[in-house]
Formats: structure tokens, sequence, C-alpha cells
């Protein structure tokens, strides 16, 4: 009797588990991923991406960032191929213990679920699979406890409607979260020389600039504050990612060029 060990159990239904490491593999691949899971037998799972591939450069920054060893290196990257449709269980398991910011210490697969045991002092509660969710440099982000668009612009724009004071207002979100919420977009698009995204409750708030001023640095153009749309959004990373192969084409241009220099100054 004395080797008894008591455990709790908690059943994940599988379209909970894909929908938990789908958005994680979508945050940080920097791209839309649906993923399905399935279960093999009793004792394996594993996830897939619908229609699309890991490449095996993106499958080793996945075990990377959740510090695979090189037995998970073999097991997951194919031997045969440059990509793959599914990952292996164990950096499966990885990536959602990392998401939910829990352990435990067994687990068995059902038609419909993965059911996972461990010593917890109780069952612990996992956020709720929500479009309002997003994963923002590995930390979850629940938008409905973000501050609504227009009380946020009326406040920006009663304060001075420049950088200065979004910084102030995004304080509450860097205590909460872990971060402000803000990101800098510094490409022009013919009618401002960049902007500014901001995660409010709504979704993704733009607020673009020209001027910059000494004191406050940008300033925000209030007329063209608005929400931006999925379609917005991938025509900026279109820019970002064509700026970006051009700046890294001319940097690397610019390095050939250094080393070359400095070894014909040695000769």
């Amino acid at each position: 009797m004395e080797n008894i060990q008591a455990y709790r159990a908690m059943k994940i239904e599988f379209g909970r588990v894909s929908w938990y490491i789908g958005c994680f593999l979508s945050a940080l691949l920097g791209r839309q991923i649906q993923c399905r899971t399935q279960p093999e037998d009793d004792s394996y799972w594993s996830i897939s991406a619908i229609d699309d591939r890991f490449t095996n450069a993106e499958i080793m920054k996945l075990i990377c960032y959740v510090k695979g060893d090189s037995a998970m290196i073999r097991r997951c990257i194919p031997p045969d191929s440059n990509t793959s449709r599914s990952l292996d269980m164990d950096l499966c398991r990885a990536l959602l213990q990392h998401v939910l910011k829990l352990k435990w210490d067994q687990e068995f697969v059902t038609r419909d679920a993965l059911w996972i045991l461990g010593t917890w002092n109780e069952i612990p509660k996992l956020p709720n699979p929500s479009s309002d969710i997003v994963f923002v440099d590995n930390k979850e982000i629940d938008c409905r406890r973000l501050m609504p668009m227009e009380a946020f612009l009326s406040t920006l724009v009663k304060e001075g409607c420049n950088l200065t004071e979004l910084i102030r207002l995004c304080d509450a979100n860097e205590t909460e979260f872990g971060h402000p919420l803000y990101w800098m977009y510094p490409i022009p698009d013919g009618e401002s020389n960049g902007c500014y995204l901001v995660l409010v409750k709504e979704g993704v708030l733009t607020l673009s600039y020209d001027e910059i001023c000494e004191d406050h640095h940008e300033v925000f153009l209030q007329e063209s504050a608005r929400l931006c749309s999925a379609e917005d959004l991938a025509w900026l990373l279109g820019e970002w990612n064509s700026f970006s192969a051009k700046m890294s084409d001319t940097l690397n241009g610019l390095l050939f060029f250094l080393e070359r220099k400095d070894e014909m100054e040695t000769l």
C-alpha cells in the first residue's frame, strides 16, 4: 500500500489540443497554421498541418524552442525529405506543455482525447479556445481584458496623440502581460511614413504617423486610426517581407565588400 500513488486525471479533447498548438505555431512561425490532432494507438498521438507543411528548418526551430535533445532531432527530422506534414509526439507534447505551462506525469490516448495524469493539488484550469485569444511572444493574451478601442483613442487624442502617450497608455499591458502590445512598423505606404500596431479589445488598431517631434517622438494622424482587417495585415506582412529580403541582399553585398576589402589590404 505504501507504493500506491494517487493521481488526478484531466481530459483534453483533440480539437482543443489542435487549437492550442495551432495558435502557438502560427505565432512562432509567422503564418496561419491549422492543425489536426490524431491518435495512432492508445500510447501515441501527433499533430499534422492542414494544407501546409513544416520545413526541416522550422522543425529545428521548434525543437530548439522546447530545448529538445539529439534524440528528438533524429525522431522529428525526416531523413529523406526537406519538409514534413506532421510533428512527432515528443515534440508535440513539449509544445503543448509549453503552451499550457503545465507538466504531467503520464498520459494515455483515446479516440477523441488526450488524458493526462499528474500530482497537482487541484485540476488545473485550461484556457478556453476563443477567437479573442492570441499568442504574443509565447504569452497568451485574452483581448477581452484589453482597453476598448474607443476609450483607448479618446485617451490618446486627449493627451497628445503621440508615442509618449501611447507608451504611457500601454504600461498596464506591460505589467499584466509582460509586453506593451504595440509594435512599430517603419515602412512608408505612400500616405504616411509608417505606423504603430496596437492590440485592443476589438482587434489590431493601426496608428499612422508622418511627423516626429523632439519631445514626444512620433505624432499620430488622428484620422488614420482604424482597426486592421486580415487583408490589411497580410499586405503589411508582404511589404515587410519584400523590404526585409531586399535589405538582407544589400547587407550581404556590403558585408562581402568589406570582407574582401580587408583581405585585399592584408596582401
